[in-house]
C-alpha cells in the first residue's frame, strides 16, 4: 500500500464536501475545530502528525494507520463494515454508541441500516477525526438525523452528555483497533461510565424504594409548594463570604468547639443530621439543608428551634419539615418526577445537585450562594477510628436507646459497621480509613463535580475522612484569623423576603388538572394495552392476532414517546416494584404483567392526589 498524495482542498474533494455538511449540521463544533472555512481547515490539516497515515487498500478504499497500528482492514474495510452491521446480535434499532470513529465505515453503515436510530460517535483524538473527514465522502453519516458527535473532549464530558440525552444505557460498539490511538482515554471513560450507570441504578432503586413515600409526602405538601419561595432568592447572595458546610461524620466532634468563633467569620450551612451539633455549640446555622423524604430525617430536627435559620428543602420532604420553627422555608427544584412535572407548569426553582447524600446538596447550595471558598467539616464519607457519626447526635442517642446489658452501645455501632461490606480507602494524609461502596459513590460525585466546578475552591478542615480528589486541606485555627463579618452576613441575608406567596393557587390548580389528565391518559393507554393483549391471546384468526399485535406496538410507542416522560418513568418504576422478579419468558405475558402493574401504579397516583388535594 502507498500513502495517499497530499490532501486536495478543492471544491470537489471529500474533505471540502464533508466540511460543508459538517459546518451546516454542527456549526458550534465546526468553530471549535476551526473548520469554518477552507483556509482555516487547510491550516489545521497541515498540522496532522506524520504517524497518521491514510493509505489505499487492495480494494482501492482508504484505511488509516496511527503510529503503525491499522484501524481498519488493509484489504476491504467497507466489506468488513457491511458484514459487521449485518450481524443482528451486534446492532439493533435501539441506537449505538461507537467508540472511535476510524474512517467512519461502521457508523455510516449503521446509519444506512437504521436511519432513525440514535447514533453517538465519540472520537477523543482530533487527528483521527480530521483524517476521517479527509479520506472519503461521508454524506450518509453526517446527514443522519439523530447523529451526536463528541470530538476531542474529556471523558467526563462524554458521560455527562450521555446522561443529559438519556443515552447512558445505549448499546456500545467497541473495536480495540479503533480505540487504540486513545487507549488511556477509553480506560478512564469506562470507569466513569460504569460509575454513572451505578449512580443511575441507585437513583432508579431509590425511586422504587421511596417512590410511594415521595408521592404521599408531595401530595400532602401541595399547599406548601404553592406558597414557599425558591432558593433562587439566595443566588450569589454569599458573594465575598466564605462558607462552612457541616456534615455529621465523626470528625465533626473536633470542630464543634470552634463553631461559635467560626460562625462569626463565615456562612454556616448544616445538613439536617448536623443541625443538632450547631445548637449544642450554642449557634444557629444560617442554613439547614434537608432533602430526604423519610421520617427519620425529620427526627434530626425534631425538638430544635432555629428562628434565625433558613431551611432549604424539597417539595417531597417529610411534611413536618415545613413546620420547623425557623426564619423561613425555601424550596429547591424537586428531585421527584411528580414535583418536576408540577414545577414545569408553575415555575421551576433552582436545582441542587443530588448525589445520593444531603451533603452533596449542601455543597451545591454553597455554590449557589456564590461564596468565595467552601470549607467542609464532618464530611468523612467513611468511618475514621471505626466511628459512624459525631457524638451527641440522634444516631448515638438511638444506639443508646437500643442498648442493653447484653448489647451495649458499642455493640450496636459495631453491628452497623459490620452490616455493610467495608473496604479500605485513604484519608488526606495517606492513612487507611474504612469506607463502603455507597460512601465511595459520594466521593466520586464530589470528585466529578469539583472537577467540573473548580471555583469556588473546596477545602476540608477534617482530613481524617476519605480523600476527595480536588479538595485541599486547612486547619481550623487558620480560619480564626479571618475577619469577623457576622454583621455583614446578617445584613445581606436580611434582604431576603420570607413572605409566602398565595398568588399561585390558580396556576397550581391548572397544573394539577394537567397532571391528572396526563395520568388518566397513561391509564387509558395501559388499559388499551391490556385489551389488545387479550385480543391477541383469544383471537380466533391469524389476522385478528396480527391486528392486536400491531395495536400493542402502537400503544408501546405512544407510552414511550409520551410528552410527560418524567411521569411515565415514575409510573414505570412503581410498576416494576410491584412485579415479580421471575418475570415470564413469553414476551406477551411479560407485556400483560407490565400493563397490569402500570394500571395499578397510575391508579395509586390518581387516588393519592385526590385524597390530599
Amino acid at each position: 500500500m502507498k500513502k495517499d498524495p497530499p490532501l486536495n482542498f478543492g471544491s470537489n474533494s471529500p474533505l471540502e464536501s464533508n466540511r460543508k455538511i459538517f459546518v451546516a449540521r454542527f456549526p458550534e463544533l465546526a468553530s471549535l475545530l476551526c473548520l469554518e472555512t477552507p483556509e482555516s481547515t487547510q491550516s489545521i490539516f497541515s498540522s496532522i502528525p506524520k504517524e497518521y497515515r491514510i493509505e489505499k487498500t487492495a480494494s482501492g478504499l482508504p484505511t488509516l494507520s496511527v503510529r503503525g497500528t491499522y484501524l481498519h482492514s488493509r484489504y476491504n474495510p467497507l466489506r468488513d463494515a457491511e458484514r459487521a452491521v449485518s450481524r443482528a446480535d451486534s446492532f439493533t434499532a435501539t441506537g449505538c454508541f461507537f467508540a472511535g470513529s476510524g474512517l467512519g465505515y461502521i457508523p455510516e453503515e449503521y446509519a444506512k441500516k437504521f436511519p432513525e436510530s440514535p447514533l453517538v460517535l465519540v472520537e477523543p483524538d482530533i487527528y483521527v477525526f480530521f483524517s476521517c473527514l479527509s479520506a472519503r465522502p461521508l454524506e450518509g453519516l453526517l446527514n443522519h438525523p439523530n447523529l451526536i458527535l463528541a470530538i476531542g473532549i474529556p471523558a467526563g464530558e462524554v458521560t455527562s452528555l450521555l446522561e443529559q440525552t438519556n443515552l447512558l444505557d445505549i448499546p456500545s460498539y467497541e473495536f480495540p483497533a479503533l480505540m487504540a490511538p486513545s487507549r488511556s482515554w477509553w480506560d478512564e471513560f469506562a470507569i466513569l461510565r460504569a460509575r454513572n450507570k451505578k449512580k443511575k441504578n441507585i437513583n432508579a432503586n431509590t425511586l422504587r424504594k421511596f417512590g410511594k413515600l415521595w408521592l404521599r409526602n408531595m401530595c400532602k405538601n401541595l399547599n406548601e409548594m404553592q406558597k414557599c419561595p425558591g432558593i433562587e432568592s439566595f443566588t450569589n447572595l454569599g458573594k465575598g463570604f466564605p462558607a462552612l458546610v457541616l456534615a455529621a461524620g465523626p470528625s465533626l466532634d473536633r470542630i464543634v468547639p470552634y463553631l461559635p468563633a467560626l460562625s462569626k467569620r463565615m456562612v454556616i450551612i448544616a445538613v439536617d443530621t448536623a443541625a443538632r451539633a450547631c445548637v449544642t455549640a450554642g449557634i444557629e446555622p444560617d442554613f439547614i439543608v434537608v432533602v430526604d423524604p423519610q421520617y427519620w430525617n425529620w427526627r434530626h430536627l425534631g425538638g430544635l428551634s432555629c428562628p434565625n435559620t433558613f431551611l432549604i428543602t424539597e417539595s417531597a420532604a417529610w411534611p413536618a419539615v415545613f413546620r420547623f420553627p425557623c426564619r423561613g422555608v425555601f424550596l429547591c427544584a424537586s428531585l421527584f418526577p411528580l414535583g418536576k412535572f408540577l414545577e414545569k407548569h408553575t415555575g421551576t426553582h433552582a436545582e441542587l445537585g443530588a448525589g445520593g447524600s444531603v451533603s452533596t446538596s449542601a455543597w451545591d447550595f454553597a455554590r449557589h450562594l456564590g461564596v468565595t471558598q467552601i470549607y467542609l467539616a464532618g464530611l468523612d464519607l467513611g468511618y475514621p477510628e471505626k466511628k459512624t457519626h459525631f457524638s451527641g447526635g440522634l444516631f448515638e442517642e438511638w444506639a443508646h436507646d437500643d442498648s442493653s446489658r447484653q448489647t451495649p452501645t458499642e455493640t450496636s455501632l459495631y453491628r452497623r459497621l459490620s452490616n455493610a461490606p467495608l473496604h479500605q480507602a485513604r484519608d488526606y494524609h495517606g492513612n487507611p480509613v474504612l469506607t463502603d461502596t455507597r460512601l465511595q459513590l459520594y466521593v466520586w460525585w464530589f470528585e466529578s463535580r469539583i472537577a467540573q466546578f473548580s471555583l469556588p475552591p473546596t477545602i476540608t478542615l477534617t482530613p481524617e475522612g476519605v480523600m476527595i480528589p480536588g479538595v485541599s486541606i486547612a486547619e481550623e485555627k487558620t480560619l480564626l484569623e479571618f475577619p469577623i463579618i457576622r454583621s455583614f452576613i446578617k445584613e445581606r441575608f436580611s434582604k431576603v423576603s420570607v413572605e409566602q406567596d398565595d398568588s399561585r393557587k390558580e396556576i397550581f390548580a391548572h397544573a394539577i388538572a394537567d397532571l391528572m389528565k396526563t395520568l388518566d391518559d397513561i391509564l387509558h393507554l395501559a388499559e388499551d394495552g391490556l385489551a389488545a393483549g387479550e385480543r391477541h391471546t383469544f383471537g380466533k384468526t391469524a389476522l385478528e392476532r396480527e391486528h392486536a399485535l400491531a395495536m400493542l406496538n402502537r400503544i408501546d410507542k405512544k407510552i414511550l414517546n409520551h410528552p410527560a416522560k418524567e411521569i411515565v418513568a415514575m409510573v414505570f418504576s412503581f410498576a416494576e416494584e410491584s412485579q415479580s422478579e421471575d418475570s415470564p419468558k413469553d414476551p406477551l405475558k411479560a407485556t400483560k404483567n407490565l400493563y397490569t402493574a402500570l394500571v395499578t401504579a397510575v391508579k395509586l397516583n390518581i387516588s393519592t392526589l385526590i385524597k390530599f388535594n
